[in-house]
């Protein structure tokens, strides 16, 4: 029943994207053939329609077996949860298998959670930023994605995703007409001796990068 309601709500999406006019062009897909799952794509953040542009531009092979990360303190439940956000969290639950991370407490959970998923063969999108850029500029990333990708020896893809903020400003549920664009950089694994810090900075810079060529 999830995979046929997931079906429908994604056709849902794709009507909503050509009703309003909704475009996107991806850059640097050649950074996706044979690429062997499971995989961390590391991304920036300036809208929530950054995560659909995302998985749409993926390889379906990939597309169908990767979940992402969405902040616990907006994803949890609680007593005094309003309807509508309920069927927000179903609906980013089932349409992008969503799982929840932890901003604010111990981050150990999270990266647990996605250890294990990695583990399972999903790969997954994170935005190391930690939240979404209210100014559109790249906000330093947090070191967790590290800690995953040594752990785990996941390559990490760079991603930049540019034009969210216009389509799908914040506070927002129907986009307005638009372009986005996608880019895509090599993937990146830990070199021998390298440190933490320093592949955060490197993946950061990756990102950075992509932004510069758009």
């Amino acid at each position: 029943m999830l995979i046929a309601c997931r079906a429908m709500l994604l056709i849902g999406l794709r009507i909503v994207k050509w009703i309003r006019r909704v475009k996107w062009e991806s850059q640097g897909t050649s950074n996706l053939e044979d690429i062997q799952a499971p995989i961390i794509f590391a991304s920036n953040h300036q809208s929530h329609v950054d995560t659909h542009v995302i998985l749409d531009s993926l390889p379906k092979n990939i597309r169908k077996q990767t979940a992402v990360a969405a902040a616990f303190d907006h994803f949890a439940d609680s007593d005094g949860t309003s309807r509508k956000k309920r069927c927000i969290q179903f609906l980013v639950a089932a349409v992008w298998h969503a799982f929840g991370i932890e901003r604010v407490r111990s981050p150990l959970t999270s990266i647990r959670t996605m250890q294990n998923l990695l583990k399972l063969g999903w790969s997954i999108v994170i935005y190391p930023e930690g939240t979404r850029s209210r100014s559109g500029e790249i906000n330093e990333f947090k070191a967790g994605l590290a800690l995953v990708a040594k752990k785990s020896g996941c390559g990490v893809i760079p991603v930049y995703v540019n034009g969210g903020m216009k389509v799908l400003p914040e506070a927002t549920y129907v986009p307005f007409t638009g372009k986005i664009t996608i880019s895509f950089g090599k993937q990146l694994h830990f070199k021998e001796g390298e440190n933490n810090s320093d592949f955060m900075a490197r993946v950061e810079a990756e990102v950075r990068s992509l932004a510069s060529k758009q």
